[in-house]
């Protein structure tokens, strides 16, 4: 069954509504895709194999057009390749990916049809049809695979492979497939009103301004690859690894409650300013936190109705967003009171790409999981366990009983008792234990509070590891034995150069190589350096606490 690309838009040109209009798409949830290790860097190749059904002859287009269409970046060629180049921030690049066909599969559509075949099914028939040609092509282990037939039956992703059909050929839902190959998720609005197709969730595709929801996002005409655009909101981009680290902050982490920010918008990362704020607010989920984002009218997201700011809330273990809309007119909520944060919105520059707001938030006075505020009196936010908090409650409500008149008037405890002192003027009567045990919860007061101090986003690492941090954008979780090693060789970088030798002015000095703990990673390091930093990547994602 198909249905058509939902535009559920106001305002969108003639020129974009033509385009959209001609394009069907299939039904159904993609298949989830396996997570794919995270966080993506440096080459992350595609196998693009174009097949043709048993029986049909048509090329919807030809090899050099899908070469422009999704692997082959520069000259603005406008395609896929350019695209995940920029939102990435120039973190990953298709190079190395090939396309390769027209092969002729075995089987007609009627005979998948009759057969019942999966997605996953139809992509595997077209990457055997390649095994098996004359010349045959055997999917690279690493590549991801992109199945290109030439009749509209099927297109999405499974599995983290996808497959598009004639119908399905343009950029955004190209690109909105591959960021399931990358291992990203559908993203969602909080209106419980929305529902884009029977087979979808509440909420889901309705997010206009990121790709994952391209079944109802706002997306413009692009000169070759017909619809084109949006980015990935904040959060996506930060879970992939793409957000650099000096461009985040996390509101309550240095136990502030109110703080006022200049963003920068997430496409325009080179401006002064914040490219992502994160608020927790739950202290039993640290995976759990509203974020706020600028977003600009230009580059990808050009289709956007205007430069503004975004609020999401960020829920199952950072997999997944929901976009803050008004439940009336739907727009972006752009201020927010609720949970114990407050976001207020000062003033967007549309000209520089910047904002202002003014956030509030009191998980800085908030207890870690597993304690509460003791409450021993007005006022008294020290965290201890639930069953000292009862017993202070009890004490409290005995204090009369414990009181006579006395060398320190008439609070004075009764024999076998003494203040609990648990604050300055704290004259109720307790055994001397409890007032060592509330003098010990005191001493605990900073290291039991503020949530937000360990809320390091979705590439947080298991305990043990901590992130190699090579540069802004190195969330590789390692020993941090290799993270000492990597700021000590990052000091030596120059001394370590023999400079405009074979291999230019990032050249070794003899006994050294280059790390390439990325492909732009040029330090001189010794070669047992080198081989480190390739175990450590492949193990990144294995190292992660929620991969």
């Amino acid at each position: 069954m198909k249905t058509m690309l939902s535009l559920r838009r106001r305002g969108r040109s003639a020129a974009a509504l033509t385009v959209a209009a001609a394009v069907t798409l299939a039904a159904g949830v993609a298949a989830a895709a396996p997570a794919e290790a995270r966080p993506h860097r440096g080459y992350t190749k595609w196998s693009v194999i174009l097949c043709k059904y048993k029986g049909t002859l048509a090329e919807p287009h030809s090899k050099d057009w899908y070469r422009d269409f999704l692997t082959t970046q520069g000259n603005f060629k406008g395609g896929n390749a350019d695209y995940w180049r920029h939102i990435s921030n120039g973190a990953i690049t298709l190079d190395g990916s090939v396309v390769r066909g027209w092969y002729s599969m075995n089987k007609t559509v009627a005979d998948h049809q009759a057969a019942g075949y999966s997605r996953w099914q139809r992509i595997q028939d077209c990457v055997n049809a390649a095994a098996n040609a004359a010349t045959p092509y055997h999917v690279p282990a690493g590549n991801r695979i992109v199945v290109i037939t030439n009749k509209a039956v099927d297109s999405g992703a499974a599995g983290g492979r996808v497959l598009l059909d004639p119908g399905a050929q343009f950029q955004a839902f190209a690109a909105h497939e591959m960021g399931h190959g990358y291992g990203l998720e559908h993203s969602f609005s909080d209106d419980p009103t929305y529902q884009n197709a029977p087979w979808s969730q509440i909420g889901e595709y309705d997010d206009e301004w990121d790709l994952m929801s391209v079944q109802n996002a706002h997306m413009f005409a692009t000169t070759r690859f017909g619809l084109g655009g949006p980015g990935l909101n904040g959060h996506n981009v930060d879970r992939m690894g793409w957000m650099p680290r000096n461009k985040i902050t996390t509101v309550g982490a240095a136990g502030e409650t109110t703080r006022t920010l200049t963003l920068t918008a997430v496409n325009k990362l080179g401006q002064t300013g914040w490219g992502l704020v994160r608020i927790p607010f739950d202290p039993s989920d640290l995976t759990r936190y509203y974020t706020v984002e600028l977003r600009a009218k230009t580059a990808w997201d050009r289709g956007i109705p205007a430069t503004g700011v975004l609020i999401h809330e960020v829920k199952n273990s950072g997999k997944n967003t929901w976009l803050l809309k008004s439940r009336g007119d739907r727009t972006p909520l752009t201020a927010i009171s609720r949970n114990g944060v407050t976001v207020q919105t000062n003033w967007v520059n549309a000209t520089t790409g910047q904002a202002s707001v003014t956030i509030t938030s009191n998980i800085a006075q908030r207890c870690l999981q597993g304690y509460v505020w003791r409450e021993a009196g007005p006022g008294d936010l020290v965290c201890v366990l639930p069953s000292v908090r009862t017993a202070n409650r009890i004490a409290n409500d005995s204090a009369s009983q414990r009181w006579v008149w006395g060398p320190y008037g008439p609070h004075t405890c009764i024999q076998g008792y003494v203040w609990r002192e648990a604050f300055p003027g704290d004259d109720v009567c307790v055994t001397p234990e409890v007032r060592t045990a509330t003098a010990y919860d005191n001493s605990q007061a900073a290291a039991r509070r503020n949530p937000a101090r360990f809320v390091y986003g979705p590439n947080t690492c298991k305990a043990g590891y901590v992130w190699r941090e090579v540069d802004q954008k190195d969330y590789v979780c390692v020993a941090p034995s290799v993270r000492s090693r990597v700021k000590y060789d990052n000091s030596l970088a120059s001394v370590r150069r023999q400079g405009y030798g074979a291999y230019g002015y990032y050249t070794c000095k003899q006994g050294f190589v280059w790390r390439e703990a990325f492909p732009a990673d040029k330090v001189c390091v010794y070669p047992s350096q080198r081989t480190q930093a390739k175990l450590d990547n492949a193990q990144a994602n294995a190292r992660l606490r929620w991969a």
